[in-house]
């Protein structure tokens, strides 16, 4: 790498560098001859009370015309003039700063930062870019008031970055071994042919931190509320970096100049107010008072709006919880209801079941009451009479006679079935017994 680029802090996008890394290899490529130069335009103009600084191509603080020519760069002192100028001219009541730069070095870019922002404390300054905005060139135009890309254009690369060429194996390869003689550990950064040492890369870390963090904080001056996140290196789209609050979105530059006449005829007007009679002055201030009255009512509309909002939507929160819960005791009865008709089937069954055998029995007893009558009807037939034919065996003939003739006593056939009925087996046994 050509020593213009290796060993020094820069504000760009490493995309940029590379690229002026390759115009210094086709430069030597060619044997050291350069292009004819192209004219340079006035890197300011005036049109309408506005004045137009354009920036164009990679930052550098002095550039030569190598630089110039094969990587297109600007000086940050041409820059720094025109703005000087942009602010002194009585002609110039609003600056546009119209910018395609992958940024640059850090030597010359905090100025610049600073000479956006002296100037926007007097006249509006407007920061615009259909094309590159990066790095060094944000930091710049992070000072203006306002800030503007078009969809398409790369906005933000917030860092900073430093390449040392380490070509010491390549240099061993080749039979060469390079001792430098320094005094301070810090003194040999970057010698040709020599490695860094953990100190000397803590150094240059030390340094971009420092760095990275004065960029943070430009960026963040005028009060825009871009997330930690969005300022890791990393480049934008015009539309992201509307997202991301570094840039607002245009269609294209016209527009963005179109917002600023409007501003800049408000400025005006506003400075022939303060010069205006006292009537007039009183006039306006009424107007004022009466606008700012309205603007406080429909403040305190829509904050009004705005907590009925937030109460609706609280009761439209507790009233679908009440749905989802009373959804899930309707699946839960559902389900009981499922299991109670199963329950009731279940029931039914059984008791179907019951009915046949109450149904069963009942026909069994009928039978049974039927022959019993016959073998009443019989034992009387066989005998001849209601009183005992013979007496039972010793042990049963208390029992059986007194059994037998209350059975015997009995003229009624319905009654003596009754009778019969209240009987246990073993004392029907014992009557038939006794009648045998």
């Amino acid at each position: 790498m050509n020593p213009l680029l290796q060993s020094r802090e820069w504000l760009i996008q490493p995309e940029a560098l590379r690229s002026m890394a390759f115009a210094v290899r086709a430069f030597n490529e060619r044997g050291g001859q350069l292009p004819q130069p192209r004219p340079q335009s006035p890197l300011l103009t005036v049109e309408d009370g506005i004045g137009t600084v354009s920036i164009e191509g990679p930052i550098l603080r002095k550039p030569g015309i190598f630089a110039r020519v094969l990587m297109g760069a600007v000086g940050s002192e041409e820059i720094g003039d025109a703005l000087r100028e942009a602010g002194e001219r009585d002609d110039i009541r609003a600056v546009f700063l119209d910018i395609d730069s992958p940024g640059g070095t850090v030597a010359g870019t905090p100025e610049l930062a600073a000479a956006v922002a002296s100037i926007n404390e007097r006249k509006p300054v407007y920061a615009f870019s259909s094309g590159l905005m990066c790095s060094a060139a944000y930091w710049m135009a992070s000072q203006a008031r306002a800030i503007y890309a078009t969809p398409s254009a790369q906005v933000g690369s917030i860092g900073v970055v430093q390449a040392v060429i380490d070509d010491s194996a390549a240099l061993a390869s080749e039979g060469i071994k390079v001792e430098v003689f320094s005094v301070g550990k810090y003194k040999s950064i970057g010698a040709p042919g020599t490695s860094l040492t953990d100190d000397q890369r803590d150094l240059i870390n030390s340094n971009l931190a420092e760095i990275a963090g004065e960029f943070h904080a430009a960026v963040l001056v005028r009060g825009r509320s871009i997330p930690a996140e969005a300022m890791e290196g990393q480049t934008f789209s015009g539309r992201q970096a509307q997202r991301f609050n570094l840039a607002g979105m245009v269609p294209d530059r016209a527009e963005a100049i179109r917002r600023l006449r409007v501003f800049h005829a408000a400025v005006d007007k506003e400075s022939q107010l303060m010069n205006a009679p006292e009537d007039i002055l009183a006039q306006t201030k009424a107007q004022l008072e009466a606008l700012q009255r309205d603007h406080q009512a429909q403040t305190e509309l829509l904050n009004e709006a705005s907590a009925n909002a937030d109460s609706l939507r609280g009761q439209t929160e507790l009233l679908t919880a009440e749905i989802e819960t009373l959804k899930a005791e309707r699946d839960t009865a559902t389900a009981d209801a499922a299991k109670l008709q199963a329950r009731a089937n279940e029931l039914q069954a059984q008791a179907a079941t019951l009915q046949t055998r109450v149904t069963e029995l009942q026909a069994s007893q009928a039978d049974f009451d039927t022959r019993v009558q016959t073998e009443v009807a019989r034992v009387v037939a066989s005998t001849g009479t209601t009183l005992p034919a013979r007496v039972t065996p010793a042990g049963d003939q208390p029992q059986a006679t007194q059994l037998h003739a209350q059975f015997a006593a009995i003229t009624d056939p319905a009654a003596q079935t009754a009778f019969w009925r209240k009987l246990t087996p073993e004392q029907q046994a014992l009557i038939l017994k006794h009648q045998a």
